[in-house]
């Protein structure tokens, strides 16, 4: 009996492995899509530059395919092409895999598996840019902007009043002093 027990439950082990593997890589994703009953859900979703998306199979036999159009055999002409190997899914749901958008604009996929687009299998990412704010990020820069969050090249060292700088040339030194002495207890 421990013969048979031993392989079945190093199956069992091995099987639990690699589903809490596949589920591992879809669980750091920013957004997720489900595949299933010949349906991307969602079939349109908006996410900005940087973000992931995992797609999960929920059922079937599915891939995502973002190189070639299925229907017609074009090029999708997405700003990045795209492909995840087709996997089996169970109702558990079953990671086909990530992908990280890097480049703005409008992505449109299919499941290339056998008449699974013309069933109405396509859908579509839209990829928008951040709305982040750029400035100056320098404190010591005259233009600092503390909303900031990313420099974008316009920071201001030169065009500051210094305080103490009495002759303009940037810097306090010597010459401000000297300047500063020589009309200290003068009266209008």
């Amino acid at each position: 009996m421990s013969r048979l027990f031993l392989p079945l439950f190093s199956a069992f082990l091995f099987s639990w492995a690699v589903s809490v593997q596949t589920h591992a890589q879809c669980d750091n994703a920013d957004y997720t899509v489900q595949a299933s009953n010949f349906s991307y859900e969602p079939n349109l979703l908006s996410i900005e530059v940087g973000q992931s998306v995992a797609f999960v199979n929920m059922g079937g036999y599915h891939d995502v395919n973002g190189e070639i159009n299925s229907l017609t055999g074009s090029p999708y002409n997405n700003p990045e092409d795209f492909y995840l190997n087709p996997i089996s899914g169970n109702s558990s749901g079953v990671c086909i895999g990530v992908v990280s958008f890097d480049l703005p604009g409008t992505y449109t996929y299919d499941c290339s598996i056998g008449n699974h687009a013309a069933y109405g299998m396509v859908a579509s990412i839209s990829v928008e840019m951040n709305e982040a704010l750029g400035g100056c990020t320098y404190e010591f820069a005259c233009n600092f902007n503390s909303d900031a969050s990313f420099d974008d090249g316009s920071c201001e060292i030169t065009s500051c009043v210094l305080q103490g700088d009495i002759t303009g040339d940037g810097a306090v030194a010597v010459d401000d002093l000297l300047v500063l002495l020589s009309t200290f207890g003068q009266t209008l």
